[in-house]
């Protein structure tokens, strides 16, 4: 599911609670992606945001971010390597 949600082969989500995240410019819009989980877009140009899960969890996509190199977005696991491109070689740290 995220490979078609993003167009891309891997992509790299930030999880926070869902009571820490503020939207600062108005609430994304949603399209109900599963069961589980709907997909957040910008309801003026359309770019991914992120995933809205219904555990307390909102993943949203690194390239969101301003710094998204900083310290403390470094990740600490990854997801689904298995669904990765059996050429992708993922190292933590």
């Amino acid at each position: 599911m995220c490979q078609r949600h993003t167009g891309a082969l891997t992509a790299a989500w930030v999880e926070f609670p869902s009571d820490r995240v503020t939207w600062t410019t108005g609430r994304p819009s949603v399209y109900r992606s599963s069961d589980a989980s709907s997909r957040a877009f910008c309801p003026a140009c359309g770019s991914s945001l992120g995933a809205i899960d219904d555990k307390p969890v909102i993943a949203l996509l690194l390239g969101v971010f301003d710094k998204p190199s900083g310290k403390e977005l470094m990740p600490a696991s990854h997801s689904f390597p298995d669904g990765r491109p059996k050429w992708w070689h993922v190292e933590i740290g």
